[in-house]
């Protein structure tokens, strides 16, 4: 079966530094179900486009040849890619990261452990591993963007991360869930 986890831009930025290798999920996640050994592909959203007159032409997922990552990475159908531009023009239609084709996946993680917990039993340790930075010498945290702010505790900028992310009552921080969490590293052959 092949799963897939979705990442914000700032997520894939820490997955593509190997700043981020955890991530939580809830119980009723099929991600919960990953034993070591299985491999997760990494959903982005993307600008699908084509090489047409010397230049990249914006299109359709059917008529795509490559595709575009907010950081400018263009991502072949066949598996190659190449750094390029940021996309500039905010004008462009985004495929949402869940409407993104397998071939399009620049990530695919491998995982390495799974341990189940409530939510507020992560240490330090884990915030930094799910992709938090501290900053000033850990007297703030921050998290990639597009998540703004900082926060003056690791675990108040995993709370706020958490609950932007799992908005539901009885998923939000304040409730402790039950989650899986699924420690990871970049599958050698997707870097």
């Amino acid at each position: 079966m092949q799963r897939s986890l979705i990442v914000d831009p700032g997520m894939a930025a820490a997955l593509l530094s190997g700043r981020k290798t955890q991530v939580r999920v809830g119980t009723g996640s099929d991600l919960a179900r990953c034993v070591p050994g299985d491999l997760i592909w990494v959903r982005e959203s993307c600008l699908a486009a084509r090489h047409e007159a010397g230049r990249d032409i914006v299109t359709t997922l059917r008529r795509a040849e490559f595709v575009i990552f907010h950081d400018g990475w263009r991502h072949d159908r066949d598996g190659r890619g190449v750094a390029g531009r940021r996309p500039g023009d905010t004008d462009y239609k985004w495929i949402a990261a869940w409407h993104m084709p397998r071939w399009a996946s620049r990530l695919t993680l491998l995982v390495e452990a799974v341990r189940h917990e409530r939510l507020q039993q992560i240490t330090r340790d884990d915030i930094r591993a799910e992709g938090a930075r501290p900053l000033l010498g850990g007297l703030l945290w921050r998290w990639p963007r597009p998540i703004p702010g900082t926060s003056l505790t690791a675990r108040r900028a995993f709370a706020r991360y958490w609950n932007v992310n799992h908005p539901t009552p009885g998923d939000r921080w304040e409730a402790d869930p039950a989650v899986a969490v699924l420690t990871f590293r970049v599958a050698p052959e997707a870097m």
